[in-house]
């Protein structure tokens, strides 16, 4: 299978989503966190349609898997602390990753990434990448760049002024390109754009997407990947079969058309995402 084309992907962690989804007609992806338990991950296999495992990013945020305690001698004392986990131990861990996903037959996994942390996360999907390779996968391995903290917090400036760098060279866009192009030169064929979710306290779920169709349109329209994560929704499914970018969104799955009753009231929004 190739990602090269447009595919709705829905976020799947519990039984009652899957609920949800019978009766549903035509092509969808399904996208299940690494974190579910091993009898949802095997009845989500079961309904055939291309499955996705991704590393749970937003779990147990605060001990996350990527971090260790560590002893520290600081103000004269001892202290332990969280810190990011040496090469070792990610290796061990990113290995426990890849063999459980194993289990399940995916179609795709995306490599583990860190939100907010795009040289942190090219360096993990470095080890991924490596690991990945030291054996045969019955997957394809998708990396992961995270886009939306250098999109959001690039400097803004944009006439050049002495002993600084000329105005391309402030722009996400120059950043992005090159980090692109790493992950290609580790050997990816396959590239997910993460990092776009914003978190709102006023949204449903807590998370909103950062970006404009217009803005996605204009993303995609240079960094060429394969799926956009986060990016499933009505006002940008145009934008993604534009490009022929596969998406996915955990919100579908928990929306009910009681929330707008006066303009869902009558539709089945998941079969006219999965219509085009």
């Amino acid at each position: 299978m190739m990602l090269n084309k447009f595919l709705p992907v829905f976020v799947v962690d519990c039984t009652s989503h899957i609920r949800k989804l019978s009766g549903l007609t035509g092509n969808y992806g399904i996208l299940a966190p690494f974190t579910c338990y091993d009898k949802l991950l095997h009845q989500i296999r079961e309904i055939n349609q291309p499955l996705f495992i991704d590393s749970g990013v937003f779990e147990k945020q605060n001990c996350p898997w990527y971090y260790q305690l560590k002893s520290c001698f600081t103000n004269g004392r001892w202290q332990r602390k969280l810190c990011l986990a040496d090469e070792a131990k990610l290796r061990e861990k990113i290995r426990h990753y890849l063999d459980r996903c194993s289990q399940f037959n995916p179609d795709y996994i995306f490599a583990p990434d860190i939100i907010g942390e795009p040289l942190l996360s090219l360096s993990l999907a470095r080890i991924t990448w490596e690991e990945y390779c030291e054996e045969s996968r019955n997957y394809q391995l998708i990396g992961v760049v995270q886009v939306g903290h250098s999109l959001y917090n690039y400097s803004k400036q944009n006439l050049p002024s002495k002993d600084n760098f000329l105005p391309h060279y402030r722009s996400s866009k120059s950043f992005l390109v090159s980090l692109i192009s790493e992950y290609k030169n580790i050997g990816y064929q396959y590239l997910a754009l993460g990092g776009l979710l914003k978190f709102v306290d006023t949204a449903p779920m807590g998370l909103k997407f950062g970006l404009s169709p217009k803005e996605l349109d204009e993303l995609i329209a240079w960094s060429r990947p394969n799926f956009v994560l986060g990016g499933l929704a009505l006002t940008r499914v145009e934008v993604l079969k534009k490009h022929n970018v596969s998406a996915d969104s955990s919100n579908w799955l928990w929306w009910d058309a009681k929330y707008c009753e006066r303009r869902f009231g009558q539709r089945n929004v998941l079969q006219e995402l999965v219509k085009y």
